[in-house]
């Protein structure tokens, strides 16, 4: 059976949310092994959150995938950049100044931000219904897990 390109996709998104489970499990029953664990969730974050403002770029390119108005297009491409410079800022954030909270806070907003964008985007029909669907479900996943993470952070409840 063959699968549809949303399906594998779909997939696919299910399987990128494992790592923000894995380093959250870390954290909560490892404490010797927390501050490495949220580094390590800091870094696929920013590599994630850069790779939903690539999707737009992919959209904005795509043959045959002609907007009516280029504004629109050149609007996607700019979308695309914002989610990497923000992943950047808390890359920066935990390099320079070994901030995890501040990183995770960062990243927190970035991921909400992409996520009202792309909201945005569907309703000016630039975003697919079952792509923001998909990006919800998985959103909200990861949104949880960068909370939870920030919280035991504040509260620092996890060091070894």
């Amino acid at each position: 059976m063959t699968r549809s390109p949303f399906t594998t996709a779909a997939l696919l998104t299910a399987a990128g949310a494992v790592p923000f489970l894995a380093c959250l499990a870390v954290i909560i029953t490892q404490p010797t092994n927390a501050p490495a664990a949220t580094v390590v969730m800091i870094d696929y974050g920013a590599c994630i959150l850069s790779f939903l403002g690539a999707v737009h770029w992919g959209f904005a390119l795509e043959p045959g995938g002609v907007v009516i108005d280029p504004r629109l297009n050149h609007q996607r491409l700019s979308f695309g950049v914002a989610p990497a410079l923000i992943a950047w800022a808390a890359l920066l954030i935990m390099t320079l100044a070994a901030a995890p909270r501040a990183a995770i806070a960062v990243l927190i907003a970035g991921f909400f931000a992409t996520i009202i964008g792309e909201t945005i985007g569907r309703g000016r029909d630039l975003v697919a219904s079952n792509y923001l669907t998909m990006r919800w479900i998985v959103s909200i996943v990861v949104l949880a897990v960068l909370i939870i993470t920030f919280f035991i952070e504040v509260i620092g409840m996890r060091h070894g």
